[in-house]
């Protein structure tokens, strides 16, 4: 059976690629009777190339697709779907049996899963233009009518599905995803990394992209409550400070900053390396979850795989996830993100926790090898 990733994100969307990245991975993770029959490809744009990269020791082949590769590949699509006299092993020229995710037509070359990670711009329409709402209806109507399966990446993700799209209720599926704990997270030294990146031995961590949902605002707010106090917690973001919908948002943020003197307190790492990024998290006090709205966090993931604990606001899908050793605030409520942040100042201490992490470990591998089956479970069932 030859299943093909499709890769997905950028270097303005880092959770798509760690989505695809995590999913090869656990299936490479199966013992070798669960997965000796497949095949694992990954297609991805010959420019994002480099997202595909640490996925070559997962997979047996990486399709580096060009202008003509991509071309040529919406035409089989397109004459699958529109001519039923063309053999389809004709125009499949991969030999794929099942690809995901994916949007083709009710009469594919292959079989196909379609990926909804959530329905944002369903409850967050003032986040999103006109025009991308009627895009992501589009799209999603298309997925309800006809993929062999639609995957959900939460049980509030199918909920909200299901009501949309009741007669398409019994193709949909819930997996949940993982992170794959690469050996080299715990063999790095938490210590040089901080250093490098000149912060202090006590420091927050936030790990999102400055999209406006992952509400940054709120721990702005909560450190100016808290400066008044007296106390003056050292928060690092990392992630891209470009937010494609709100442009201007970042400036706002800066401006915040500014305007309440936090500079010192509130550091922009920017888009930093993983592996550094990984570190940072072990070094901190906790992780900072703050969104307003999340498909199925990787920022939750990761932290679980890690034994961090997390300061995380209160989202349905948050609380799905239910990460251990958190604390949980209201969304958006910066008193009380204020409170936690300084309990958690004056009493936790710098990582890493080895025995925390020891423990985390064995419960990734579980998790991961999990989150494989459930991906064949699907493929098969659609096959």
């Amino acid at each position: 059976m030859h299943i093909c990733l499709n890769m997905l994100g950028d270097s303005g969307w880092i959770g798509g690629a760690l989505y695809i990245q995590n999913l090869a991975r656990a299936i490479a993770s199966l013992p070798k009777e669960e997965k000796d029959q497949i095949k694992l490809s990954v297609g991805v744009y010959s420019s994002n190339l480099e997202l595909a990269e640490p996925m070559r020791p997962y997979v047996d082949q990486i399709y580096a697709r060009n202008v003509f590769d991509r071309r040529y590949l919406k035409i089989c699509k397109g004459l699958a779907e529109r001519f039923s006299f063309i053999p389809l092993q004709m125009l499949n020229p991969q030999k794929v049996d099942f690809v995901y995710p994916e949007l083709a037509g009710a009469r594919a070359p292959y079989r196909w899963g379609a990926w909804i990670p959530d329905f944002q711009h369903y409850h967050l329409p003032h986040l999103f233009s006109p025009e991308e709402i009627a895009d992501r209806d589009i799209k999603h109507k298309k997925m309800a009518e006809v993929a062999p399966v639609v995957i959900l990446s939460s049980q509030m993700a199918q909920n909200d599905f299901k009501h949309l799209y009741p007669d398409a209720a019994s193709r949909s599926a819930v997996m949940t995803f993982a992170s794959f704990l690469e050996p080299e997270w715990l063999q790095g030294d938490p210590k040089s990394i901080q250093a490098k990146y000149e912060l202090p031995d006590q420091f927050f961590l936030v790990s999102n992209q400055f999209w406006k949902h992952k509400d940054h605002t709120v721990i702005i707010e909560a450190l100016g409550l808290l400066k008044q106090q007296g106390i003056k917690p050292i928060v690092a973001c990392t992630g891209s400070l470009q937010d494609r919908r709100n442009p201007e948002y970042s400036n706002q943020l800066l401006a915040r900053i500014k305007e309440l003197d936090l500079n010192d307190q509130f550091r922009t790492l920017g888009l930093i390396p993983r592996i550094d990024q990984i570190q940072l998290m072990r070094r901190s006090l906790a992780v900072i979850q703050p969104s307003l709205f999340e498909g199925w966090s990787t920022v939750v993931e990761d932290s679980r795989t890690l034994g961090k604990p997390m300061l995380i606001s209160d989202f349905p899908v948050h609380i799905e996830q239910n990460p251990p050793y958190s604390h949980f605030f209201e969304r958006g409520n910066a008193e009380q993100l204020a409170d936690l942040i300084s309990l958690a100042w004056s009493t936790f201490k710098p990582g890493p926790d080895l025995d925390r992490e020891s423990i985390a470990k064995q419960e990734n591998k579980e998790r991961v090898a999990a989150y494989g089956r459930r991906f064949l479970e699907i493929v098969r069932s659609a096959i």
